[in-house]
């Protein structure tokens, strides 16, 4: 539930977002929030196939997360998703992660699904910066 008092569903933004080959992993973020934002995982197969494709030298996860021609592509995504959206369920801002969740980094379970309470508590700066004004869509994330 946002800050507003609107009852949102996580997983109906995170499936949209999916839906873009590029995303392998997005959690949506708006509990006692004034509105939605979203930390994105990039797909570790599709993502240096794209950059190969796009010219993109590096094609490593953490020099993706900051190319301003991917992040233009992820915003195309989050446009695409927010689209099918109500207005206080759209996505207003996001971050892409420069490396992989995976049950063994312990974002993912074995079956994995999301495991928010650990990427909340371990993303909770990132979060915390989505959401201070001024601060850039899609800024660039070293680890």
């Amino acid at each position: 539930m946002t800050s507003s008092g609107k009852n949102i569903s996580p997983a109906q933004i995170e499936n949209l977002l999916r839906a873009h080959p590029l995303i392998g992993q997005a959690v949506a973020i708006g509990d006692r929030r004034p509105y939605v934002t979203a930390l994105i995982v990039l797909d570790e197969e599709v993502a240096p196939q794209w950059a190969r494709t796009h010219g993109v030298s590096d094609p490593q996860l953490p020099t993706l997360a900051s190319d301003p021609v991917l992040l233009a592509e992820i915003q195309a995504a989050v446009d695409a998703a927010n689209a099918r959206l109500a207005r206080p369920e759209q996505v207003k801002t996001f971050q892409v992660l420069p490396s992989a969740w995976t049950p063994e980094s312990g974002e993912l379970t074995p079956t994995l699904k999301l495991r928010r309470r650990v990427i909340v508590d371990r993303y909770g700066d990132r979060i915390d910066a989505l959401y201070r004004p001024g601060d850039a869509v899609a800024e660039p994330v070293t680890e």
